[in-house]
């Protein structure tokens, strides 16, 4: 997934450098609606696939949503400068919109198949990015004479077709599992009756070490009782793969934030230093716990 994603930059910062460097070149021949028009799409399309990128590998909402929208205003900035005010004041807009949905798409995205959601993202941003150059090219060079004011239905069509094609075979395989209503209900019941019960004492113990059950359910122990100044040991056995939102550990008020959990057992120390009660979870904070500083 890191590769692909290095790659899936790599790609968009060609793809958008090279047609801003085409709207500074040909700006005189840009100007107004086109140039407007350009500039937002531009904007939009790389926020979007941006924001994506960067929150698939971050994880941590904060700094996935900022660094996008810095880069979406600056993108839509550059993309409009050579055409005019309102043209900046539109890319810099569509660029902020386009990032902050993508970043909370890739936020989201990160937990369910994100290599596949990347790759057809990305896809979107070429054939985008390739109509922009290409419609850049036809409008300011006399030597081209494709026809830009239509388009072909045949062309809709065919792309119809193949996004269904990709989706229908995208629901059908096992590279995409969509829950059911019934199995939803079904595990936060099950999660409910586990949680209500699951608990564990070390307050008085010096060199507390807690084990840490993840299962499909949610954390067991999910309430743990500790010492305010005794160091804590915990041991976090996670049968599941990476994919899985409970595969990333946090404890927000002991400044433990999206803890990556190998396959097997991960070993965390930390020190709670006032007491309280404070709340652990997974990455996307379906799941819960809670550690009580006596």
């Amino acid at each position: 997934m890191t590769i692909f994603s290095i790659i899936s930059a790599i790609i968009v910062a060609i793809g958008t450098s090279f047609s801003i460097f085409l709207v500074y070149r040909n700006k005189r021949k840009l100007n107004n609606t086109p140039g407007i028009l350009i500039s937002m799409v531009i904007a939009v399309i790389t926020g979007l696939l941006v924001g994506s990128i960067i929150g698939m590998i971050s994880g941590e909402t904060f700094l996935t949503v900022g660094v996008s929208m810095i880069i979406g205003f600056v993108v839509g900035f550059l993309a409009g400068h050579p055409v005019g005010i309102l043209a900046i004041l539109m890319g810099a807009i569509s660029g902020l919109m386009g990032s902050i949905n993508g970043a909370i798409l890739g936020l989201f995205l990160q937990y369910i198949n994100p290599t596949i959601l990347l790759g057809i993202l990305l896809g979107f941003f070429i054939v985008i990015i390739g109509f922009i150059i290409v419609y850049i090219y036809v409008t300011t060079n006399s030597k081209f004479s494709i026809n830009t004011e239509e388009l072909s239905p045949f062309a809709i069509i065919g792309g119809g077709i193949v996004l269904v094609s990709l989706f229908l075979f995208m629901y059908s395989s096992d590279m995409v599992k969509i829950p059911s209503k019934n199995d939803t209900a079904q595990t936060q019941a099950t999660s409910s009756q586990e949680t209500s019960s699951s608990e564990v004492n070390v307050t008085t113990e010096n060199k507390p070490i807690v084990k840490i059950q993840i299962k499909e359910t949610g954390y067991s122990p999910n309430v743990i009782r500790v010492k305010k100044g005794v160091p804590v040991e915990l041991n976090i056995i996670n049968p599941l793969d990476s994919s899985n939102c409970l595969s990333t550990f946090m404890i927000p008020d002991f400044n433990i934030n999206n803890l990556k959990l190998k396959t097997g057992t991960t070993n965390l120390s930390f020190t709670p230093d006032k007491t309280g009660e404070y709340t652990f979870n997974c990455g996307m904070n379906m799941f819960k716990g809670k550690i009580i500083v006596e």
